[in-house]
């Protein structure tokens, strides 16, 4: 009898010790579950799955198109053109456009009036966005589009002139979301139009990337904890030190994407 329970005894023994080692195999697996979901999600976040696009200077060349008219409004109407303040108009909001233009302004006068006379005269000032489209944009659109990005637009533009754009060019359908700095208090370098466009997206700044071309527009982009690829541009004296790339072309996001995964 006494045998026998010290065989029960064991039996009870084994039959704890494999509980335990059960127990404990199922708290490993339940562990590595965990930091396997951490991991994937870690992935995702560091894989970029939007890429955030300025317009003027990046999708279309249009910049020199406002300078131009700018420039022959003021020589008409006995403005001085300042070259270092025609330079700091490129990337520039509406309103720190017309602030910068009023400077120039043959007398003293308020930002709005001078704005108001070059209405009056050249109306609703839209580039002709078809011909100054940087020719590799569409189709680089549609293969990022095709590789399951997610495209979005945040410029310093109007809502209405992003709109025109698309529509003209034919790009509205690649585009996810558009975000106009003129709904803000701030426009760029204020770092609104890209925290509101990560919001919008639901996305942290991590899984996004920026192409980007003004001084105001990288800083911009970088108070907002993106990474920025800056197309180049030697034409404005842009200052794209804070930059994480140099692009020659737009259409070079697509190496940068390659290169960060």
């Amino acid at each position: 009898e006494e045998d026998t329970h010290l065989v029960s005894g064991e039996l009870d023994d084994h039959k704890q010790k494999q509980l335990t080692e059960e127990r404990t195999n199922f708290k490993m697996m339940l562990a590595v579950q965990y930091l396997t979901n951490i991991i994937f999600k870690l992935e995702r976040i560091m894989r970029k799955q939007a890429v955030i696009f300025d317009m003027d200077g990046v999708l279309i060349d249009s910049e020199p198109f406002y300078l131009k008219n700018i420039r022959e409004f003021l020589e008409r109407y006995g403005g001085h053109v300042d070259e270092s303040l025609m330079k700091a108009i490129a990337g520039a909001s509406r309103a720190r456009t017309w602030r910068l233009v009023a400077q120039m302004w043959k007398e003293k006068a308020e930002a709005e009036e001078v704005e108001r006379i070059f209405r009056a005269e050249y109306g609703p000032h839209h580039a002709p966005y078809r011909e100054v489209m940087f020719p590799e944009v569409p189709e680089l659109l549609k293969r990022l589009r095709e590789k399951g990005m997610t495209l979005a637009i945040a410029s310093s533009s109007s809502d209405e002139s992003i709109g025109n754009m698309m529509r003209e060019t034919g790009i509205s359908q690649y585009f996810s979301l558009t975000v106009s700095g003129q709904n803000f208090r701030e426009s760029k370098p204020n770092p609104e139009v890209y925290l509101y466009t990560l919001s919008r997206l639901g996305l942290p700044a991590e899984a996004c990337i920026v192409v980007e071309d003004s001084t105001y527009g990288i800083q911009a982009a970088k108070r907002a904890g993106l990474q920025v690829a800056a197309r180049r541009d030697e034409r404005f004296s842009f200052d794209q030190s804070e930059a994480d790339y140099i692009i020659e072309r737009t259409g070079d996001i697509e190496k940068i994407l390659e290169k960060i995964g």
